[in-house]
């Protein structure tokens, strides 16, 4: 998977984890609705999604691997607050978000002169 795929990977299913994350604050019988919990979670995705956008205009490697250890933090803490809230689709969007900044480890393909 390229680079630029594995960021809009990371990009789609920070939305859909949004959308879950909303969906749970403002369904009833969520059991979570209208809590501040889904709103934080939802937050997270949030971030996830405009880091992702950040890292396709990133040029400088150090900007790039601040970037990404900054993502890896806010995907880990956003997931754990899915699982605490037992938001399954959210958890499962995230995990997919897992896979593409996992993928996107790898850096951008690199053009030799």
């Amino acid at each position: 998977m390229s680079y630029r795929s594995s960021l809009t990977l990371l990009m789609l299913a920070a939305l859909v984890a949004l959308g879950f994350g909303l969906y749970g604050y403002f369904a009833p019988m969520t059991g979570v609705t209208g809590v501040w919990g889904p709103l934080a979670a939802s937050f997270g995705a949030l971030c996830l999604f405009l880091g992702a956008a950040l890292m396709t205009q990133a040029r400088a490697r150090t900007l790039r691997v601040i970037l990404m250890t900054l993502l890896g933090l806010a995907l880990a803490l956003t997931l754990l607050a899915a699982v605490l809230l037992h938001q399954w689709g959210m958890v499962t969007a995230l995990a997919i978000a897992g896979l593409g900044w996992l993928t996107a480890l790898s850096g951008p393909e690199e053009t030799r002169a």
